[in-house]
């Protein structure tokens, strides 16, 4: 095996690192849904509509 030749665990690193990136990324969108979600509730709730969120 040649040394620049990437090896099984050094390659399992890099995915699990990559993976770990995009959990990052998917909290950040999930975290910008949820505040425009209750913007528009409360937006909802200003006009005088009854409101039952969908946010946990």
């Amino acid at each position: 095996m040649s040394s620049e030749a990437e090896t099984i665990y050094e390659r399992v690193a890099k995915l699990e690192d990559e993976i770990a990136l995009l959990r990052s990324e998917l909290d950040i969108i999930k975290r910008a849904f949820r505040n425009k979600i209750a913007r528009h509730e409360i937006s909802l709730i200003k006009e005088g509509k009854e409101v039952d969120s969908i946010i946990d």
